[in-house]
């Protein structure tokens, strides 16, 4: 399977804040941002494997500043790591203020996507190329966190093993 470029499934959104998306203190409510971010996300996994994907995992979250209503919020993400079945998926988060411009760094995530066959199971993706400094970097940075899932993983299932209902 031939291996593919990390820009060749990029994908920027940008969202107006409506006050359909927000709480009683005229904020951005996690939740929504977090489906945007999935959304987002989705999009980026099905381009780089040309298959249908579903969500393995999401990396916590750390909201660091409010996105409040009439914000633009931009979605920026790109594939980061991938292993035989998987795409790990960086999405960056900014919001900028309608009226000055102001952009404020809110969120990042790593979520993990797994492609599907016809059967629903797991299915090869293609590889990534990695050539600038950047690139490698996160490359690194997304085998310690795939290592990292993998640990988590086992020991949610050994817990689920052990749950009686």
């Amino acid at each position: 399977m031939e291996k593919k470029r990390a820009s060749e499934s990029q994908v920027s959104l940008h969202r107006m804040v409506l006050p359909e998306d927000t709480n009683v203190l005229n904020g951005l409510y996690g939740g929504k941002l977090m489906e945007w971010i999935d959304n987002v996300a989705s999009i980026i996994a099905a381009k780089h494997a040309r298959k249908q994907c579903v969500t393995g995992s999401v990396d916590s979250m750390f909201f660091l500043s409010p996105i409040n209503l009439g914000d633009i919020v931009h979605l920026d993400g790109r594939i980061t790591y991938v292993t035989r079945e998987t795409m790990e998926v960086e999405i960056s988060v900014f919001s900028e203020d309608t009226l000055s411009g102001q952009l404020r760094f809110t969120t990042s995530a790593h979520l993990t996507y797994v492609a599907i066959d016809e059967n629903r199971k797991p299915t090869p993706v293609p590889g990534l190329i990695v050539e600038t400094d950047e690139e490698k970097a996160r490359w690194k940075e997304g085998e310690e966190r795939s290592r990292n899932r993998k640990k988590l993983l086992e020991q949610v299932r050994e817990r689920k093993k052990k749950m009686t209902f």
